[in-house]
């Protein structure tokens, strides 16, 4: 009975091989050809492969509730993000291949002595800096420009609050001033002394004593003025006689 039942199995298998169309061959075929290939692949060397899988999954997706809150996910139309999820996982599959390779014995570094020539002239390169150099100019004096109309505008408003500050002050004091009118008017011309004695009251009891004692000032003496007087007198003069010339050591 055994062997009935093994004979009837290969013969289904026969079947389903030989007819392509039938109902799930091809995804049966499918199978045999990745198991095989596995097969092959797993039974070479990594020398002979050089596959390299990082274990760190790529954080794109919805994050579920199982998943740590450290774990951040990464949208991936986001493209920034995207680039450096994919550089990250670059790093971390060059770590395994150089631990891979070690243990190969397969070398990976560049010798000392090695020469590359490179793909690139210097003309070519110098023209690249050139352009480089440029760009960075011309952003730079972008920056400046931005800056500087900046600048021009925080100054324009500000003299804007200045001169609206200084309108305000002068419109108060201009209704101080018809206030004032009005209280006088209203007061028979008795505004004048109450606006006097509003302006004295700041005076100190020293400045009032001074100018008690000494008035409110006025012309001032002049004790050197030159006159025709003066100029004829000379009594003041003392000669010496003899002079310097003459003076007896």
């Amino acid at each position: 009975d055994g062997g009935g039942d093994a004979s009837e199995d290969e013969a289904d298998a026969a079947k389903e091989k030989a007819a392509p169309g039938a109902t799930g061959a091809p995804d049966r075929a499918l199978r045999i050809v990745a198991d095989e290939l596995a097969s092959i692949r797993d039974r070479m060397p990594w020398a002979e492969r050089f596959d390299v899988v990082p274990p760190t999954p790529l954080p794109f997706g919805e994050k579920k509730d199982d998943d740590d809150d450290d774990d951040e996910v990464v949208d991936v139309h986001d493209d920034l993000k995207r680039e450096v999820a994919f550089y990250n996982l670059a790093l971390e599959s060059v770590a395994i291949a150089k631990l891979k390779c070690k243990q190969s014995s397969i070398p990976f570094s560049r010798p000392d002595d090695y020469f590359a020539e490179m793909v690139k002239t210097d003309d070519h390169m110098a023209k690249v800096k050139d352009r480089l150099i440029f760009e960075s100019k011309k952003m730079e004096a972008f920056e400046q420009r931005k800056s500087n109309k900046e600048q021009q505008v925080r100054a324009k408003e500000a003299r804007a609050h200045r001169a609206e500050a200084k309108a305000r002050a002068k419109k108060d004091n201009l209704k101080a001033v018809d206030d004032w009118k009005r209280e006088a008017a209203s007061n028979g011309g008795g505004g004048d002394t109450a606006l006097i004695d509003r302006l004295n009251k700041g005076v100190g009891k020293k400045r009032k004593a001074a100018d008690k004692k000494f008035g409110f000032g006025g012309k001032r003496g002049r004790f050197k003025q030159t006159t025709n007087a003066g100029l004829d007198d000379y009594s003041g003069y003392k000669h010496k006689a003899g002079g310097t010339g003459n003076a007896k050591r």
